[in-house]
């Protein structure tokens, strides 16, 4: 059942609806014709393909979940104010691909991929202003930065002019310099003006959220793709100190010292700082052109064959050593497109798309506008005490699809969304909540009708719709239930214990030493009696020992022996059954220390505490399992009351007749 659930809950496209009006089935009170279940069934299946064995199996899932839509709608969980919150947001986020305007979106993508193919250099100077500045103060910084092109534009030096002037903080330090980038690493109207700006001038001043900017081009490329790499991190951070600096630097020396004893990268790794990547080999994801740290970025590009591997390279985080693993070629727009769409939909510039469609709607409505009737409000005062009872005049502001939207339902908006407003700013304010007011009115009007406009949007509502009902009801019957029913879980539990059992097992530790003389220095350490008698006075203070009898642990151990090479020795202690270590599957499960394990110097033994004979795990141990399957019984056990509650009647002669023979 999790499946249908799953592409209800996932689908984002409903395919055409069939005109095919004839009953397959009824479930109970409800009949299903052929179009609705052919229009579920082809989301995730082809019905040209399909056998009468996968379409039986299909349809007792569509039943079964038919039968469960109608048990939540007896229980009127379609009445709840949280399940219409819920279906409301989801609504929200579906309407979102029919509030645009579409041939806007596939300009921008358009425009988006050109601007991939190359990778720009440009520098900046930036000049702050607060996006509701008053327009004389908005005129005062837009004087100053004019003023600043025409010195650069008379001959003086981009980078003097932005390391004196520019009040980005970055520009003291670089001059303005932001490095290569491309397509989405800046906001829309910076990247629309480094692209078209021609390499060595410098563009006109433009506005984004942040200020006035003025760019300088000076260089462009072609992309060079995307590389995708593995590293070995040996952390030092930037205010690190002296002490960390020489473990780092030490690290580095005895990693670099392997390398020139013929070790490989893959050995290697697992000494890595970085803990994320060193589970996959030291494995990143693939990046590109300003996804990386500068110095990083450029070794990674830098390196030509599959398999080379980089000089040491110092970034802010620490040392890296990078092995090339592949390299790709910009995709083309088909292969880019969906990924391409989506960072339209995160960008600034998914509002373009949106102003063409508000644009269309004045058009087809009638969009009539009286910006006069305005200037009252330019006059108020909106201390704390204002409501919209205040406006004492109630003039039309604009009519859409004849309707007439007055200064009272305006005063409404404002007082509704009204956040403290600066009354020295009162002019641009208001302008610009009069805008927000306007585009919301002409979006709502056509989101009031998207179920009407488009019956693939109505039909995927319904699906969001049942599917939400059906979690809502699997929580409370079989998920939920299932985990805060303690008593029947652990009844069941006493039914099916004999199912979950522990396998043989070693309590041990398993020590990885990095050659055999650190082995055997850590295995006349784990023999001796007072092994603490045989560590140096520089080891003691380390452990914060006197000089008494003292078995060490094997924590202990691995402290004093990385002192020298932090790469000395790694343990690892658990409870480990066949199939866990390979160390320990090659040895005999024997209590004591296992023989050494040698391979490219590397020595591997275990210390075996006990070994655990076959047993039952208790409820805590295989909660997990038991749980998953105390949700299968109880499901089971619903639907079987489900089938007496709503009888199934299939009309067998359709269903053959949609059966590709």
């Amino acid at each position: 059942m999790n499946g249908i659930l799953a592409f209800l809950a996932l689908a984002l496209m409903s395919t055409p609806q069939k005109t095919n009006n004839e009953v397959l089935l009824t479930v109970g009170p409800e009949e299903v014709t052929v179009s609705e279940f052919q229009s579920v069934f082809q989301k995730n299946n082809n019905l040209d393909d399909v056998t009468e064995e996968e379409m039986n199996e299909y349809l007792d899932l569509f039943i079964k979940f038919k039968m469960k839509v109608l048990d939540a709608e007896e229980m009127q969980l379609d009445t709840a104010k949280s399940f219409q919150k819920e279906l409301a947001g989801y609504r929200k986020q579906l309407a979102r691909p029919y509030l645009t305007d579409k041939q806007a979106e596939e300009s921008l993508v358009t425009e988006a991929y050109q601007r991939m193919t190359q990778e720009v250099r440009a520098s900046h100077i930036l000049l702050l202003v607060d996006d509701n500045a008053l327009p004389k103060d908005t005129l005062v910084v837009y004087n100053k930065i004019n003023s600043l092109r025409s010195k650069i534009v008379n001959g003086e030096d981009f980078e003097s002019v932005a390391k004196k002037y520019s009040e980005d903080p970055s520009a003291k330090s670089n001059g303005g310099d932001l490095g290569y980038f491309s397509a989405f690493r800046m906001v829309y109207p910076f990247e629309t003006a480094a692209f078209n700006t021609k390499v060595g001038t410098v563009s006109k001043p433009f506005r984004t959220r942040f200020g006035y900017h003025i760019v300088k081009t000076t260089d462009k490329r072609t992309s060079r793709g995307e590389v995708k790499v593995a590293h070995i991190m040996i952390e030092q951070k930037s205010n690190a100190s002296e002490q960390e600096i020489k473990i780092a630097s030490d690290k580095l020396d005895q990693l670099l010292d392997f390398f020139e004893k013929g070790k490989s990268f893959n050995e290697l790794v697992r000494y890595s700082d970085d803990q994320g990547s060193r589970k996959q080999g030291g494995e990143l994801p693939w990046f590109g052109t300003g996804q990386m740290v500068t110095e990083f970025e450029e070794a990674a590009f830098g390196l030509e064959n599959i398999g080379d591997i980089s000089l040491p390279v110092k970034t802010i985080y620490g040392w890296h050593i990078i092995k090339l693993i592949d390299k790709k070629d910009l995709p083309t727009l088909e292969e880019a497109k969906e990924d391409i769409e989506r960072k339209i939909k995160r960008d600034s510039r998914a509002s373009k798309g949106r102003q063409v469609l508000i644009k269309k709607i004045k058009s087809d409505n009638n969009f009539r506008e009286y910006k006069s009737a305005l200037l009252p409000f330019y006059s108020i005062n909106f201390d704390i005490n204002w409501t919209a009872e205040d406006m004492s005049t109630n003039e039309v502001l604009f009519i859409l699809k004849r309707r007439k939207y007055t200064q009272s339902d305006f005063a409404k908006y404002i007082e509704l969304n009204k956040t403290p407003i600066d009354q020295t700013k009162i002019i641009p304010t208001i302008n610009q909540m009069y805008q927000d007011w306007i585009e919301k009115t002409c979006i709502n009007l056509e989101d009031s009708h998207l179920e009407e406009k488009y019956p693939e949007f109505s039909a995927l509502i319904q699906e969001y719709r049942d599917g939400i009902l059906l979690f809502d009801l699997m929580d409370q019957k079989v998920w939920g239930k299932a985990v805060k029913d303690t008593v029947g879980l652990k009844q069941y539990y006493e039914l099916t214990k004999e199912n979950y059992q522990w396998s043989e097992r070693a309590d041990a530790t398993v020590f990885t030493c990095l050659n055999e003389k650190v082995a055997n220095r850590v295995r006349k350490l784990l023999s001796n009696s007072s092994n603490v008698r045989l560590l140096s006075s520089k080891e003691l203070s380390l452990l914060s020992l006197g000089k008494g009898e003292y078995t060490l642990s094997a924590e202990d151990i691995k402290i004093v022996l990385n002192i020298e090479n932090p790469l000395n020795l790694q343990i690892e202690s658990a409870q480990f059954s066949r199939g866990d270590n390979q160390h320990l599957d090659i040895n005999f499960w024997k209590e004591g220390l296992t023989n050494n394990q040698i391979s490219d110097s590397v020595v591997t033994f275990a210390n075996i505490y006990k070994v655990l004979d076959p047993s039952i795990k208790t409820l805590d141990e295989a909660k997990g399992q038991v749980i998953s399957n105390y949700q299968n019984y109880l499901e089971a056990y619903w639907i079987k009351e489900l089938q007496d509650r709503y009888p199934v009647f299939i009309n067998q002669e359709v269903l053959n007749s949609i059966i590709p023979q």
